[in-house]
């Protein structure tokens, strides 16, 4: 089982493009913060200095490179870090911008202007997992030969013709496309990086992989720290420790947190029973699996299919 394909579907990701822009410069803009989001920004032409609340030092993209702010944490793009930057809303305003064609904006430098590729992804309210909470402040991938030919690549220029090109449908071409896009960024941020911590890190490992792909192939089993520990060829106590340092949390309380968004799934989804669901998930009853799924979540399973199912909001 591929267990990192399986968390980033249970993501529900949401995308959207903002624009694609032709910025001359000088040229500063400042996007807010905002959660439940992430922000990508792709150069196709020129280059952009980014600055992501929290990172120390900006961050220089050239065509080709990628940024992803996973966090929705403020960040400034500018043609230099200098450069004084304006809110979107403003810039937006300034350039009676109505979402069609390119976001054109700067000063009149005569040169090639800067062409990026902007837009974010919504996560469901109702989706908790560590991999989201231990990605870094920003993401960024370089265009250079480990690149070519990759799916990455292809993601790329599928969006950028649909974006120049603005075909019927690009649109939602690029929407879809886009989701895609978050799911191969992070696998490419994971194979070239060597975390000493987190899900990726657990992945990375033999033992605790096993363990995972366990957990992930059968949830609903009778899962216990001893029959998990077997799983990864290790003692139980050096098992348990290991897992809680890499992970963050302790196997069984990754066992229920990956119960409960299978759960929220079911409920969003298909039309089973409280009763086939709680089965689904290993519980031998609809009260048990409801006195966990409500400790956990904050509402109770009927409440939370309710309000899936109608539109309303989560703040699980």
């Amino acid at each position: 089982m591929d267990v990192l394909s399986e968390i980033l579907g249970a993501l529900r990701l949401r995308g959207t493009l903002y624009f694609s822009t032709e910025f001359r410069k000088p040229w500063g803009l400042r996007v807010p913060e905002l959660g439940r989001v992430a922000r990508f920004h792709l150069v196709l032409r020129g280059s952009t200095w980014v600055v992501v609340q929290g990172q120390r030092e900006p961050v220089l993209l050239e065509p080709g490179d990628l940024i992803l702010v996973p966090h929705g944490a403020e960040h400034k793009l500018a043609d230099d870090p200098t450069t004084p930057c304006r809110s979107v809303d403003e810039v937006v305003q300034a350039a009676g911008f109505t979402g069609r064609g390119a976001l054109v904006y700067g000063g009149e430098d005569t040169g090639a202007p800067t062409k990026l590729i902007c837009g974010h992804f919504a996560f469901d309210e109702g989706v908790q997992h560590p991999l989201l909470t231990q990605l870094p402040p920003a993401l960024v991938v370089r265009w250079d030969e480990a690149m070519r030919d990759s799916p990455l690549e292809g993601v790329f220029r599928f969006i950028t013709r649909e974006v120049t090109e603005h075909q019927p449908g690009h649109e939602t071409v690029v929407q879809r496309l886009s989701e895609v896009l978050f799911v191969q960024v992070v696998r490419v941020w994971a194979s070239r990086s060597v975390p000493d911590q987190g899900m990726l890190a657990a992945l990375a490992d033999p033992r605790l992989g096993d363990a995972l792909t366990a957990i992930h192939e059968q949830p609903a089993a009778r899962w216990t720290l001893e029959t998990l520990s077997r799983r990864a060829a290790m003692g139980r106590s050096a098992f348990a420790e290991r897992f809680h340092d890499v992970v963050g949390v302790t196997p069984l309380q990754y066992v229920t947190l990956w119960r409960m968004q299978d759960a929220k799934r079911l409920l969003t989804e298909s039309q089973l029973s409280l009763e086939q669901i709680s089965e689904r998930v290993g519980y031998d009853s609809g009260a048990s699996f409801s006195r966990v799924f409500t400790k956990t979540t904050g509402r109770t399973p009927g409440a939370y299919r309710r309000a899936t199912r109608s539109g309303g909001g989560l703040s699980s």
